[in-house]
């Protein structure tokens, strides 16, 4: 009965381990011997299923005996069940010592729940070590000047000509060229209404899928840049220029954005806490977004027709 009883106790055990969501943390240098001001690189790979969503992992603390140089990420890599998330980071020490970098912990989510769980990277270990001098030996003669052959010379001459002429080539191309292909474009453009272009511009960026392939501060950063720019040529507001703020004390000024000034500030408030507080929103509030800028155009695009039926009428 014992033996039964267990059986059955470890295959539940074993059953939920396959339906668990699974995530790993791998950390990495690129070798465990380094001298005194060498370019560490240090990476971070979390692999995960699709149905997890990480918040992006706070390097600084745990970098913060060491020189960090640049961390380039995330660099998102799908397969047809899983998501790779990838973090490179260029480090440096400029003094002698055996150097353990500590876990870093992720945080994450799983689909349909919202309790925050975490997992730790594994730690990483390397030495810096100074040049070894041999202060024993002789100082060596310098050695005589190498004499290069001539070709040398036309070679250099032949590779110099070839970058002259190519920037000749770009100057001319810019001063002759480039201003009249930008004219054609400004004057196509003119032609189609500003609400018009930009209900294309969305449409445009609705097709690319940024977020649905975890570009979200991507996806965010231009959806209010196309808005801003709307506001701009709509309204002769300077919204590329200005911060939020400043943008929505304009926009509220104006007799036209009065209508929309409360789900413009919604809009941008929700854009810029991804943009500048690393916040990653559920895929709701990315959908929302996308109605919210298109609500914008269609509100201020019907207030201008209806002012130019007002005109027709008058006249």
């Amino acid at each position: 009965m014992v033996n039964k009883i267990s059986l059955i106790f470890l295959f539940i055990i074993l059953t939920y381990t396959s339906f668990a969501q699974k995530i790993t943390a791998e950390a990495s240098t690129d070798s465990s011997d380094y001298l005194i001001g060498d370019h560490i690189k240090y990476s971070l790979i979390i692999t995960m299923d699709k149905d997890i969503h990480i918040i992006n992992p706070f390097f600084r603390d745990t970098l913060k005996n060491i020189n960090v140089l640049s961390i380039d990420g995330p660099i998102v890599e799908e397969s047809e069940t899983q998501r790779a998330v990838k973090y490179l980071s260029i480090l440096s020490m400029f003094d002698s010592a055996v150097v353990t970098i500590p876990p870093i912990k992720i945080e994450y989510r799983t689909k349909g729940d919202t309790t925050l769980k975490n997992i730790e990277s594994n730690p990483v270990s390397f030495n810096v070590h100074r040049l070894n001098v041999k202060v024993d030996e002789d100082i060596k003669d310098i050695k005589p000047p190498i004499r290069l052959f001539n070709y040398f010379f036309l070679l250099y001459l032949f590779i110099g000509s070839i970058i002259l002429s190519l920037l000749v080539y770009y100057f001319i191309w810019r001063k002759y060229f480039r201003k009249k292909e930008e004219t054609k474009v400004d004057k196509a453009e003119e032609k189609i209404p500003a609400h018009q272009l930009a209900l294309k511009k969305l449409e445009q960026l609705e097709k690319e899928q940024l977020w649905q392939n975890g570009f979200i501060k991507d996806y965010h950063s231009r959806i209010t840049e196309i808005i801003r720019w709307y506001f701009e040529k709509q309204f002769g507001l300077p919204a590329l220029e200005k911060s939020t703020t400043e943008s929505l004390v304009l926009l509220k000024r104006h007799p036209k954005g009065t209508k929309v000034s409360d789900i413009t500030e919604q809009f941008l408030n929700n854009a810029d806490l991804v943009k500048f507080a690393k916040y990653i929103p559920m895929e709701k509030v990315n959908i929302e977004m996308m109605e919210q800028a298109k609500a914008i155009i269609n509100k201020t695009a019907v207030i201008e027709q209806t002012e130019n039926m007002e005109k027709e009428n008058v006249y």
